[in-house]
């Protein structure tokens, strides 16, 4: 009796958790039944938050509970806003391209075995602001890198004569006005990146006074179209010029140096935007009364458009011209602006960029720390785009 009773106890659980179903011939006599086990999600998808210009990718893994032979494979099938996508049948979907329509779209993944099926978490992908192309190393420099990895690994040190190249790794730009402040000095940090990242030079050079009058010609020496310039400091009073510069294998970008007065800036900016260009350093030269202007162009991509907006920060103590860079920073990055190039010093004024391709008024993150370090420091996205020391402005 005992024994009976165990075997219809086991077989009341076994039909709870694997269901057992029977299916009805067309002559209307039952066929053996159709057994398999009961799904259940080991790992749901969760919402996204992805640039525009970025693909977005959703996990899932299922499993499925003891069930009586035979048992059946997992099957997959991902939805958008309900509808089934062709071709999206395995544990992950990767998005095209995001763009700003596709926030707010719901995914869902159906995880099917035999006659059982279980639908996931339905999830949000939400577009963020744009980011830089892969391969556009001329703004935003850290979006570059698509997945996070330790922030523990780099150096430091203080620019003097000659050339500091260091492979596989990001900076940050030379701190605006350093120089100019009287120690005649640039302190500069870097951050080692993946090997897949392009090959990643990142270079700091610094002009004795024996050099300063031709500043210009070697910047002109320094193009090449796999470098793009990404700040310059010219202090005439220290008879020194640094620059810092990003270096990649394969590149297609061509530099451009424009001097103009402060009236000419808005204007200069907006045009470079117009023709795909993006100014990336900028910096006072006190002998013509000039601002030094350096764009790039990008054979990788020759038809987007740029909207630009430009500040002159006036002149004044260290403290004070870092307060005010950060505010302006803000209102551009409010905006949806990237800070593409900050410079001056602290007689002259100092000169904020913004750029934007043409329409984009997704408001951007903006942090500001005075070591540099970012609010989340796993977050591979974050970008050192000024640096006022001891004031370090990054964005997203």
């Amino acid at each position: 009796m005992r024994s009976v009773f165990l075997r219809r106890a086991l077989a009341a659980q076994v039909a709870l958790l694997a269901g057992v179903v029977s299916i009805v011939s067309c002559g209307g006599k039952s066929s053996p039944a159709v057994q398999s086990g009961t799904v259940a999600f080991i790992e749901q998808p969760t919402s996204l938050a992805v640039p525009i210009g970025r693909t977005a990718t959703f996990t899932a893994d299922a499993t499925t509970l003891p069930s009586l032979n035979p048992v059946y494979p997992i099957t997959y099938q991902w939805t958008k806003n309900g509808v089934a996508i062709p071709g999206a049948t395995g544990t992950s979907y990767t998005t095209p391209t995001v763009a700003l329509a596709d926030s707010g779209t719901k995914y869902q993944v159906m995880a099917s075995s035999g006659s059982n099926s279980l639908g996931s978490s339905i999830v949000t992908l939400t577009a963020g602001p744009r980011a830089p192309a892969i391969g556009d190393v001329r703004y935003l420099l850290w979006q570059q890198v698509v997945v996070p990895w330790s922030f523990n690994d780099g150096g430091a040190g203080d620019l003097g004569a000659g050339v500091y190249s260091i492979p596989n790794a990001l900076g940050t730009p030379l701190p605006v006005g350093a120089a100019a402040s009287g120690d005649c000095v640039w302190e500069f940090s870097y951050q080692f990146v993946p090997t897949s990242m392009n090959g990643q030079f990142e270079m700091y050079y610094q002009l004795d006074n024996s050099q300063i009058e031709s500043w210009q010609s070697y910047l002109e020496s320094v193009d090449s179209p796999n470098v793009v310039i990404t700040s310059v400091d010219l202090s005439p009073g220290c008879g020194i010029l640094g620059a810092a510069w990003v270096q990649v294998k394969t590149g297609g970008f061509d530099y451009k140096l424009e001097e103009v007065q402060a009236s000419q800036l808005g204007a200069t900016i907006a045009n470079d935007g117009s023709e795909s260009r993006i100014v990336t350093a900028v910096t006072y030269d006190t002998t013509a009364n000039e601002w030094a202007l350096i764009s790039y162009g990008w054979q990788g991509d020759t038809t987007t458009l740029y909207d630009a907006q430009s500040a002159i920060i006036p002149g004044g103590t260290s403290g004070q011209v870092g307060a005010q860079v950060y505010s302006e920073a803000q209102t551009l990055a409010s905006q949806g602006y990237f800070v593409s190039a900050c410079g001056g010093d602290f007689t002259d004024g100092f000169l904020l960029v913004g750029m934007r391709t043409k329409g984009d008024t997704l408001p951007r993150p903006i942090f500001q720390g005075g070591s540099g370090t970012p609010a989340n420091s796993d977050n591979a996205y974050w970008t050192y785009v000024t640096w006022e020391s001891p004031t370090m402005i990054l964005e997203q």
